[in-house]
């Protein structure tokens, strides 16, 4: 070994890795983070499955509730379907809800109801169902035996005055067209003419009723003072003054023979009074000659049935009666109206009878077997008067709401309504050819409307007050109207 190696200097020893420091490490890996964007933390975290396990339990809980309701039987008649939904405390009828949405609202609240339940509400007793429904039950009592010889006589004088009608019916539409167009031009014409022509005060208080006798020579007139009273048409003059009510009266009508066929000693003109008396005049005296039982409440209306036999009273207490006049026996007690009747009238043939009241509703009744074969829904206020056209099928109804509804008996619906008024409308008379209607109002006019279209022709103004009544004479020549002024006023074709 030489001198050199004996005192070589070590080498160091080799090292791997970064010659990077600390700082520049850092600084690195810094650059990194904020190019790569956060970080994503690889520890564990407790994930909770209740709110998936909620979710999922309302949805099963729908879908089983869905399959129920469409398991559910359902009545399909409509009114069956009110009746459910008023067991259960809900309205019968939304806003702009068909029969169909009804049926499925009731699907949809029977499918949250349990199985007893359900049963419960679609097997419940039709009749105690019923009883809830005060609008729309209607009452049958039994009525005397002197009743069904009634409706026996009424169906006999109903088949032979239908007969007669229907001929002319039938003659009338074989006419030929330019005729009939003539006929009604003819009308329209007397309705354009026709003009204010005499004006008489009646009574110290409100006049409330008007009538044409059958020979249309005579008035008679119910007062609020409780006078009733006979005029003569041409001079307006009083011809018999009867006194005996000791209220308002409000109706008083001529017996169908009165002036034609009656004589003065027998019944001619029937009255009703506000504190429920209905009196029977003749012309040869000025007190009555007979009354009726009285009613516990107010008699707004009366008529004669066409046969001139039988008198129908409504009343305040819900209820129409019908009565013998030869016995003055009561015959029929008839409930239906679940509020006070306004009006009565009978069918031209005497078949069947209309009422009206103040529960909005209007039902036609067959005088021969003593149902309800019609239900008049479609008013949204009182209805205060019904009229029967001469054709024997339509039917007009003048109500608050301040329109007349015409309803067809053989389709048993609504077929027109009018806007007819600005108030009340009080009254509605038709002629007796059936070519215009008149109706009296509370806005203090008369207004005329054509019955093929239902148009409006005339608007008469004389009253300076509520009109309250409106009748055509049989002749079709003349026209009478009362209101609150104590006035009746004649209205008569003339050229200026």
């Amino acid at each position: 070994m030489g001198e050199d190696d004996k005192f070589a200097v070590p080498a160091p020893p080799k090292q791997f890795g970064s010659l990077a420091n600390a700082e520049s490490v850092n600084a690195i890996l810094n650059a990194a983070q904020k190019s790569q964007g956060p970080t994503v933390s690889l520890e564990r975290m407790e994930v909770s499955n209740q709110a998936d396990s909620r979710h999922d339990a309302e949805m099963l809980a729908e879908f089983d509730r869905r399959r129920r309701a469409r398991t559910l039987t359902l009545p399909t008649d409509d009114v069956q379907v009110k009746l459910k939904l008023r067991a259960l405390n809900q309205p019968i009828c939304l806003f702009g809800e068909d029969a169909l949405d009804r049926r499925e609202r009731l699907r949809a609240l029977l499918s949250t109801m349990s199985e007893d339940e359900i049963a419960a509400v679609l097997h419940t007793d039709e009749h105690n169902a019923d009883k809830n429904d005060e609008e729309t039950v209607t009452w049958y009592h039994r009525g005397p035996v002197e009743l069904r010889k009634a409706r026996v006589a009424i169906a006999d004088f109903s088949l032979r005055k239908a007969k007669l009608r229907l001929e002319k019916a039938r003659e009338d539409a074989a006419q030929p067209s330019h005729e009939k167009a003539l006929a009604r031009q003819e009308a329209h014409k007397w309705v354009q003419q026709i003009n204010l022509h005499a004006s008489q005060v009646a009574d110290t208080r409100p006049v409330a009723y008007c009538e044409f006798s059958a020979d249309s020579k005579h008035i008679v007139t119910a007062g609020w003072s409780g006078s009733v009273a006979v005029w003569k048409r041409d001079q307006c003059e009083k011809e018999i003054k009867f006194t005996g009510h000791s209220a308002q009266a409000g109706c008083a009508r001529f017996h169908p023979g009165a002036f034609v066929q009656n004589d003065n000693a027998s019944l001619n003109v029937v009255s009703c009074s506000y504190d429920g008396t209905v009196l029977l005049w003749s012309l040869a005296q000025e007190t009555p000659i007979g009354e009726l039982e009285k009613h516990p409440q107010r008699v707004s209306k009366v008529a004669f049935h066409p046969n001139g036999l039988h008198l129908a009273t409504a009343c305040f207490d819900s209820t129409w009666r019908m009565y013998d006049l030869t016995t003055r026996k009561e015959l029929l007690f008839q409930e239906g109206h679940s509020k006070s009747v306004a009006d009565v009238a009978f069918h031209p043939d005497g078949s069947v009878a209309l009422t009206g009241g103040h529960d909005c509703y209007g039902r036609v009744w067959d005088m021969r077997t003593g149902r309800c074969i019609m239900f008049l829904d479609g008013h949204t206020k009182e209805i205060h008067s019904v009229e029967w056209m001469p054709n024997g099928y339509e039917m007009i109804t003048g109500s608050s709401d301040n329109s007349m509804k015409v309803w067809d008996l053989r389709m048993r619906r609504n077929t027109y309504t009018m806007p007819a008024h600005t108030s009340v409308v009080t009254r509605v008379r038709a002629s007796s050819a059936g070519q215009y209607l008149v109706s009296a109002s509370f806005d203090c006019t008369l207004k005329m409307w054509s019955t093929t279209g239902w148009q409006p022709l005339r608007q008469l103004q004389g009253h300076d007050t509520r009109i309250l009544c409106v009748d055509i004479s049989p002749d079709g020549q003349w026209m009478c109207s009362s209101a609150f002024d104590r006035t009746f006023k004649l209205w008569a074709q003339s050229d200026y």
